[in-house]
């Protein structure tokens, strides 16, 4: 088990990097590994994890996290995480298993060489340090004051290293290709006088001594403004020197080298510590064995400095045919460059040429990019327009890196692109998008396969430099036969790696025999002999694993994880896993997040092709009928636990082989939605064409109270849309009526209460025709809702009236239950406390006789703000109490957060403001957990009462 610090925290099982999802057991392991040296005392975890908002349980919840830190690491018996009173600590085998051992290492190696002389060697070990770095230390913990403090010696260490390797390669000669690295790194640290040193030696020795004393005069004005002081001794004996030619600052012809190194080391710029843990870190795992590409790198490497002049954001556009390795190049130099953009990276893959779902549209990539910039959905405008102008909005005066994917077109990009300078913007798509050049000056990267050489470089770099020089001849002809495609390359070079006791020349000998079969397959780009590379892939699968790569060309989703795929091809959740696993090694498919995979477009049209070609049409059906039944099922399933007292449309049984997903609790089904939403939502848009119309309505019916608490309105209405269509063509008249009715409810909640009013006129005319009087009572609250959202609590009072009328017609005990509680929350608007009360209390008696935890739960919550409307503050105060207890014994853990708000609010009313603080920490810990906006609210609330 090895871990990486110097950036996002990652930890390396066996098999890849990943990160830690859980913000406080992310921070908890950051904790134990940056004083891997002693134990930490429980108290100072505390301290670290919570601050001065630390709860009450926080011994409990620390154990908590221990657990779950040691589940995830595979250390069930605690071996590595240890516990060592009066806390815990973290056991490693090799000091070198933490990235920061290895960066400090280096760093004294190379130190070393440059004290000897020895000036190549130094530079090399300091280039290895300083490339460890993968941005600011722990970038994606919160920093308590054990991080802040280790990520401060870190950077610091760091500059130093840094300094180190620049003075390593003036002494090699390297003086112009340093200049612009320079440049950079002296407006990142403006005040350390080393680095203008550097800078004006390098502008010195490349002919530019006017550049060289115009940056003395910058730096004397910048310490005379900010420090009120000169620049120190050695630095104006530099500025005095190079105004006199003196000979003593130029580099002695022994030493002038011929190497060189990229104009600019993105990967190497100084670190940000100190910037904001919020900040979005999007990249996906650059690819190892990275080989090549060059004079595409010095050319990606100057769009930091492009930025930083502006007017506006740097551009560049990376074009060329389908796995010629643009996603790797883009994310490789991003990697390295993502210290020159301190305030984060975003990533998107816009699918511009995904046959299957079709291209994203920008408004959905700018909704991801919002919430990755912290706007809470709800927050985030229906229009494109309003959404880019919004985005612009977030990212004027912050320095951002974009990688946009897989464009399709330059209409698909212009909304995503920021507008201000300081911000990078790299796209990659098959076309050349020659428009962006024009209208948006953004420089156009043609990436063509690989040079023979380079070609050569990335077979040494997967499979070692001695194998491939050993066979010069089987390595050219294998890269021929891979028509030097990148991704031909790698899955060649995979499988290679994978039988280390054959020769290359048997390797080649293998593929030779398969290129003439796939004649067929040429899909007339000239890639027939990438598709004999992936056929010889496929060909060596067990017969299960090839299923599932055939079949896993009809998932319509942009990715998948395991209890799908084992749907799609009826096997056990256990064997799906496998067989992804084992297409992963291979690289048929790629995983990339921990558990779920997706495919390159060109590997999901072989397989899309295979499947039609090898499999019957009937069990294609059968697999997508499986794979939309797990779709549906294990939405309803989740829904459950989101709103248990929702009526369900009954659906016949699942087929078998569908395998739902069941979580366990309120939590769970949060969680699943949040994984697999964006599959839910393509396979709403597919099941219709594929002739699965119950499917397409019933799907966004389980969905919508997704949609609806975390916000993502616009998918709501939307998906109700396609529902209410799908469910009209299967003549479901029940089945419409209530799409409209969830559709009015995603048209009140974006405050479209016409048009939500009309949406659920019509469901009530189709209820009432069929005479459903729960249907209808269902409805009549949804439009009391709308009322009562406009104020209208008079009109919403008279629709909840009809509601409990046509609930207790059909003896429906819960459902008068929720009317009388709706009843009392518009009396008490309307003034009238006492009859509310009543109303509420009737509720809370008859969910108590029907069990409904949450149903009181609900009820004790307006039983509360009746009470502090009629300045009871003491019973207010017990309700909310009564509520919060309903919720955390239910598993909400936002409803308990919500309760514990309000508790707070009254008891701040009843003159008890400590308890009020008590209360909003207690919620602000559960917000954090759950990394929900309204975190910022209670904070604004203990901010108004600190003191």
């Amino acid at each position: 088990m090895r871990f990486r610090i110097l950036g996002p925290l990652e930890v390396f099982d066996g098999t890849d990097w990943r990160g830690i999802s859980a913000t406080k057991p992310r921070t908890l392991l950051a904790t134990l590994l940056v004083q891997r040296d002693v134990p930490v005392p429980t108290d100072r975890l505390g301290a670290e994890l919570w601050g001065e908002r630390e709860p009450k349980a926080a011994a409990n919840l620390i154990q908590q996290y221990v657990m779950r830190l040691r589940r995830e690491l595979g250390d069930r018996q605690g071996r590595l995480l240890v516990t060592r009173p009066p806390g815990y600590q973290m056991v490693l085998a090799d000091e070198g298993d933490v990235d920061a051992a290895a960066f400090t290492r280096l760093g004294e190696s190379g130190r070393a060489a440059l004290a000897a002389g020895d000036a190549e060697r130094a530079a090399d070990l300091l280039a290895e340090a300083l490339a460890l770095w993968r941005g600011p230390v722990l970038a994606d913990v919160p920093t308590g004051p054990l991080v802040e403090a280790e990520a401060a010696r870190l950077a610091e260490q760091r500059l130093d290293v840094l300094q180190s390797r620049v003075e390593a390669d003036l002494a090699c000669g390297r003086h112009a290709a340093l200049v612009p690295e320079l440049r950079q790194s002296v407006r990142e640290h403006p005040l350390r006088e080393g680095l203008w040193g550097q800078l004006m030696l390098a502008l010195y020795r490349s002919g530019r001594q006017a550049e060289a004393l115009d940056a003395y005069r910058e730096v004397h004005r910048l310490l005379a403004g900010e420090l009120s002081i000169e620049p120190s001794a050695p630095l104006g004996d530099l500025q005095l020197r190079m105004l006199r030619g003196d000979p003593r600052i130029d580099l002695p012809e022994a030493e002038t080298g011929t190497g060189s190194r990229p104009a600019a080391r993105p990967s190497e710029g100084a670190a940000h510590a100190g910037q904001p843990s919020a900040a979005p870190r999007q990249l996906p795992a650059a690819v190892g064995g990275f080989a090549g590409r060059r004079a595409e790198l010095r050319l990606l490497d100057g769009l930091p400095d492009d930025a930083a002049a502006g007017p506006g954001p740097a551009v560049c556009v990376i074009a060329g045919t389908a796995g010629a390795g643009k996603t790797t190049l883009a994310l490789h130099w991003a990697h390295r460059a993502a210290p020159h953009f301190p305030d984060g990276q975003l990533y998107v893959n816009l699918h511009g040429f995904a046959p299957a779902t079709g291209p994203m549209p920008p408004g959905e990539a700018i909704r991801g990019f919002l919430e990755a910039l912290s706007v809470a959905p709800e927050r985030i405008p229906d229009a494109l327009e309003a959404r880019a102008a919004l985005l612009r909005t977030k990212t004027a005066g912050r320095r951002l890196l974009f990688v946009l994917d897989n464009a399709g077109d330059a209409a698909q990009v212009r909304p995503l692109l920021p507008g201000s300078a300081g911000c990078a913007v790299v796209v990659t798509s098959r076309s050349q998008l020659a428009g962006l050049a024009v209208t948006d000056g953004a420089l156009l990267l043609s990436l063509d396969v690989l040079p023979r050489e380079e070609a050569r470089e990335l077979l040494a770099a997967r499979l070692g430099a001695d194998r491939v020089a050993a066979e010069p001849e089987p390595v050219a002809e294998l890269i021929d036969l891979c028509a030097r495609l990148p991704l031909a390359l790698a899955v060649t070079a995979a499988r290679a790696a994978g039988r280390p006791g054959f020769a290359l020349s048997a390797v080649v000998a293998e593929l030779r025999d398969v290129t003439g079969r796939l004649e067929a397959l040429d899909a007339g780009e000239g890639v027939s002999s990438v598709r004999a590379v992936f056929s010889w892939s496929y060909r060596r699968l067990d017969s299960v694993t090839a299923r599932v790569f055939r079949l896993l060309g009809l998932h319509p989703g942009r990715d998948v994880a395991a209890p799908a795929v084992a749907a799609l091809a009826c096997l056990s959740v256990r064997e799906a896993a496998a067989a992804l696993t084992a297409l992963a090694r291979v690289h048929l498919i790629a995983e990339h997040r921990p558990g779920r995979y997706s495919f390159h477009d060109l590997l999901r049209a072989y397989a899309a092709d295979l499947t039609a070609a090898e499999d019957p049409e009937a069990e294609r059906a059968a697999a997508l009928h499986r794979l939309f039944d797990h779709c549906l099922y294990s939405a309803r399933a989740a829904r459950g636990h989101l709103a248990p007292a929702r009526s369900e449309v009954p659906l016949p049984p699942p087929v078998p082989g569908s395998v739902p997903h069941c979580p366990e609790g309120y939590e769970q089904a949060m969680a699943w939605f949040e994984a697999e939403h964006t599959v839910l939502l393509t396979v709403t848009d597919a099941a219709g064409p594929a002739g699965f119309d119950g499917h397409a309505w019933q799907l966004p019916l389980a969905m919508a109270d997704f949609l609806h608490l975390s916000g993502r309105w616009h998918d709501w209405a939307t998906t109700q849309q396609t529902a209410i269509v799908a469910a009209r063509k299967q003549g479901d008249r029940a089945g419409t009526a209530l799409c409209h009715c969830e559709s009015g409810r995603a048209a009140i909640r974006m405050r479209r209460h016409e048009e939500a009013h009309q949406e659920l006129l019509r469901a009530l005319e189709l209820q009432r025709g069929l005479g459903d009087l729960t249907a209808q009572a269902d409805t009549l609250r949804t439009l009391a809702w709308s009322y009562e959202q406009q104020g209208d609590y008079r009109t919403a009072l008279h629709h909840v009236e009809q509601v409990l009328e046509l609930q207790k017609a059909v003896g429906n005990l819960a459902g008068q239950a929720g009317a009388l509680n709706n009843l009392g929350w518009c009396l008490t608007h309307l003034g009238d406390h006492e009859k509310a009360l009543a109303r509420c209390r009737e509720a809370l008696r008859l969910h108590r006789a029907g069990g409904s935890l949450l149903g009181a739960a609900y009820v004790w919550e307006t039983l509360g703000f009746i009470h502090h409307a009629m300045g009871q503050y003491a019973e207010a105060v017990d309700s909310y109490r009564q509520c919060w207890d309903g919720f955390r014994r239910f598993g909400n853990r936002y409803g308990e957060a919500d309760a514990l708000r309000s508790l707070g609010e009254s008891l701040r009313a009843a003159g008890d403001p400590e308890a009020a603080r008590e209360a909003w920490r207690d919620a602000l810990v559960i917000l954090d957990e759950l990394e929900h906006p309204d975190a910022d609210v209670v904070r604004g609330l203990l901010r108004t009462t600190a003191g």
